[in-house]
């Protein structure tokens, strides 16, 4: 298997929650991106600063792309709906039961992952892993991809969660 023969070649850096900032370390990593981000999430919300450095990245010129399991948008804080609007494509994995994937290829060299991209994250016991390496970040683009060809282009929050009519917008009704 390529990646595992690169691994050797890798650096890799870790944090654990809830004893070190991971959402930080994130970001971190976020901001540093120059070229492409592409994300898999299971949970993806905002509040943890992750959501806004990927609107940021997107915004400097950075190639940010989304894949989610469908609970994502209908999450309490999901940060679906603000990625969308600021124009980062978002697709749906609906083929999986679970698209449990937490992973972000940043710039086809590093990989970070194993974090829910949540808020609540940083009060459980995780993990986050960044590892440089152009061939494990390759396997895992390689992956993103694959989950691309079988997932849905979201186009708005009412396509995947069920709302009451009381929680939709007046405008929408």
């Amino acid at each position: 298997m390529p990646a595992a023969s690169a691994a050797s070649e890798a650096t890799v850096a870790v944090c654990f929650a809830p004893e070190e900032d991971c959402a930080g370390f994130a970001v971190r990593a976020i901001d540093s991106a120059e070229r492409q981000i592409l994300v898999s999430a299971y949970c993806l919300t905002v509040g943890t600063g992750i959501v806004g450095a990927l609107i940021r990245a997107k915004e400097r010129g950075v190639d940010v792309r989304v894949i989610a399991d469908p609970t994502a948008p209908c999450e309490r804080a999901s940060g679906i709906d603000p990625l969308a609007a600021a124009g980062v494509p978002v697709w749906i994995d609906d083929e999986a039961r679970i698209a449990h994937a937490k992973s972000m290829a940043i710039d086809e060299a590093t990989l970070m992952g194993s974090y829910n991209w949540t808020r609540g994250a940083a009060a459980n016991s995780g993990d986050l892993n960044f590892i440089s390496s152009p061939a494990i970040a390759a396997a895992y683009t390689t992956h993103w991809h694959q989950r691309l060809s079988v997932s849905v282009r979201f186009d708005r929050r009412q396509d995947w969660c069920r709302v009451s009519s009381a929680e939709v917008p007046s405008e929408t009704r």
